[in-house]
């Protein structure tokens, strides 16, 4: 009776060894999927981490380039309105000399035509004296008296001036009339001239007025389009500073992250090797007590006091949150 109670005792220690056996065996395969979990955590942190900081990067410098294509287009939007202003000063300018050009030119036209209305008043009143006094005044140097004493198409129709001196005042009287004749030949070509050179300024006051309008009207059109551009590429630029701002809070949340599991995964990383040691060690002795159990029946006091003696950290290893845990 005695060697069955003391056989029952041995089979309840050996049942408690094989328990104790287990739990270490079981713990070794936690301490594997555990490290191996944070291996790759910190695997897929690194590589989240590195991804997130390159597109970062990508967003400093995309901004970079934005803000100074912006910075053109400003730049060129404000050198064109510069242009416009300058091309409506030459407008203007252009406008009030061709106006001066003008009103010089009938000023002169009106003076010449002035002149030559009075010339021909006064070859009538010669006229009329030569024809009072029976004087003829026969052919006048510059061509026949009555071609001479035509006026121009744009001045009074001048009489036939066939005048004669009486003696010695008859080639002084052909002098004056060729002199008046010759004075209104001069003003007439001056008019024909002025009125000529006239036309070519308008011509060309016209043709470089409608170059100069042209011009404004492309230079407007290329504000437009520059406004169009500058918003667009602010649009980019607002886009890309968001892209940025959702990437640096990815990668704060990364890092936080893998500070939440640092402490628990650095303790079983570092401690894994001393771990797997001691329980080999504990698993041997429990092992080498169960064999001598099976085989002996006597020492069962000294046995029955050996207990597992596992890390108090293990508990902790339990309330490690992985990301796909939570």
């Amino acid at each position: 009776r005695i060697r069955t109670a003391k056989a029952g005792h041995f089979d309840e220690v050996i049942a408690a060894i094989d328990k104790l056996i287990a739990t270490l065996k079981d713990e070794a395969t936690e301490d594997i999927q555990k490290r191996d979990q944070c291996l790759e955590e910190y695997q897929k942190i690194e590589s989240t981490v590195k991804q997130t900081e390159w597109l970062i990067e990508k967003n400093e410098a995309k901004i970079g380039k934005l803000e100074a294509l912006i910075m053109a287009l400003n730049k060129e939007k404000d050198e064109t309105l510069d242009a416009i202003e300058q091309v409506k000063d030459d407008i203007k300018t252009m406008k009030k000399t061709r106006k001066e050009e003008n009103a010089a030119f009938n000023a002169a036209k009106k003076e010449d035509q002035d002149a030559i209305k009075l010339l021909v008043e006064a070859r009538k009143f010669l006229k009329a004296y030569y024809d009072k006094n029976d004087i003829a005044l026969g052919k006048i140097q510059g061509g026949e008296g009555e071609s001479l004493l035509q006026a121009p198409d744009f001045a009074d129709q001048a009489p036939e001036a066939d005048f004669s001196g009486k003696g010695s005042r008859k080639t002084e009287a052909k002098g004056i009339v060729s002199i008046m004749t010759m004075i209104i030949e001069d003003l007439n070509d001056e008019i024909k001239n002025a009125m000529t050179a006239e036309e070519k300024a308008q011509a060309a006051f016209e043709e470089a007025l409608a170059t100069a309008e042209a011009l404004q009207k492309d230079l407007e059109k290329k504000v437009v389009t520059l406004d169009d551009q500058i918003a667009k590429k602010t649009e980019d630029l607002s886009d890309e500073e968001n892209d940025l701002s959702n990437n640096k809070a990815d990668l704060e949340k990364e890092l936080d992250y893998k500070k939440e599991i640092e402490p628990d995964c650095e303790f079983i990383i570092n401690t894994f090797g001393s771990r797997a040691k001691m329980r080999t060690a504990e698993l041997d002795g429990l092992t080498e007590a169960k064999e001598f159990l099976s085989g002996a029946a006597t020492g069962e006091t000294t046995l029955l006091q050996r207990v597992h003696t596992s890390n108090s950290h293990d508990n902790d290893l339990s309330a490690i949150q992985f990301r796909g845990m939570r």
